[in-house]
């Protein structure tokens, strides 16, 4: 374990002395925030009331329930939420920082880590193409411990900015234009995400991969996409890998 650590200490400063561009420092901070990040998630990993802790004192708080939903919920959930909630401008507002631990875990589950939820996922540090860093995720499947999600960018994908180039100098109508990105297989438009910024974003389904519920930012805003786009994952996903 020594050895292995002075191993380490010798290639980060090995590591440091080769940022010499503008753009090598830039990496290289994300690179020591990561570490600094990855290490802080592997001793929180030993918490076991770390999720609990984090969720009553961030999540719960901001995360307000519409009286739509609430409505749309079981017994025992509508139970849980009169029991530490209150009615406030048709929103039900979490007011008990008591809440025990098997009641809050359940809202985890099915309300606030539920599926087509769009949370803030720490990606990490990227690699070449690799996807990191913060970025919003929908979630598709919730492992309680782990989230299955596919991650959102705000940047445009490459495969669009060329149609849409070939609109712009003529080279193809709108119509043209609407149809090849349809046939982008890979690529999902997002217009719209619940309690985020109105905005355009992008998914693409061979990002989709297994995260520990460690690297959600609890003091993130949750949103939720609309089912039209959960279809339209699956119908990607489908053409993508299975035919």
């Amino acid at each position: 374990m020594k050895q292995n650590y002075i191993k380490c200490l010798k290639k980060l400063r090995e590591f440091r002395k080769c940022l010499n561009t503008e753009n090598d420092l830039k990496r290289g901070k994300l690179y020591f925030a990561w570490i600094k990040d990855k290490t802080e998630k592997i001793i929180n990993e030993k918490d076991e009331n770390y999720i609990y802790r984090n969720t009553v004192k961030y999540t719960l708080p901001n995360y307000r329930i519409d009286k739509y939903n609430y409505e749309r919920l079981t017994r025992q959930l509508k139970n849980i939420i009169d029991n530490n909630y209150i009615l406030k401008d048709d929103n039900y507002v979490f007011n008990n920082i008591a809440i025990s631990k098997k009641d809050t875990m359940l809202l985890v589950k099915k309300i606030l880590l539920n599926r087509g939820n769009v949370v803030w996922i720490d990606f990490g540090f990227n690699i070449g193409n690799e996807f990191g860093g913060m970025h919003p995720a929908v979630i598709l499947k919730n492992f309680d411990s782990e989230l299955f999600v596919l991650p959102i960018s705000s940047k445009k994908p490459k495969e669009y900015i060329k149609i849409e180039q070939d609109y712009n100098y003529g080279r193809i109508t709108f119509e043209e234009c609407e149809e090849k990105k349809s046939k982008i297989t890979e690529v999902i438009q997002i217009d719209n995400i619940y309690r985020f910024k109105n905005m355009t974003r992008w998914a693409n389904i061979t990002r989709m991969k297994k995260v520990s519920i460690l690297r959600l930012n609890f003091d993130g805003t949750i949103g939720k996409v609309d089912g039209k786009y959960l279809n339209t994952i699956n119908e990607k996903i489908r053409t993508e890998f299975f035919e």
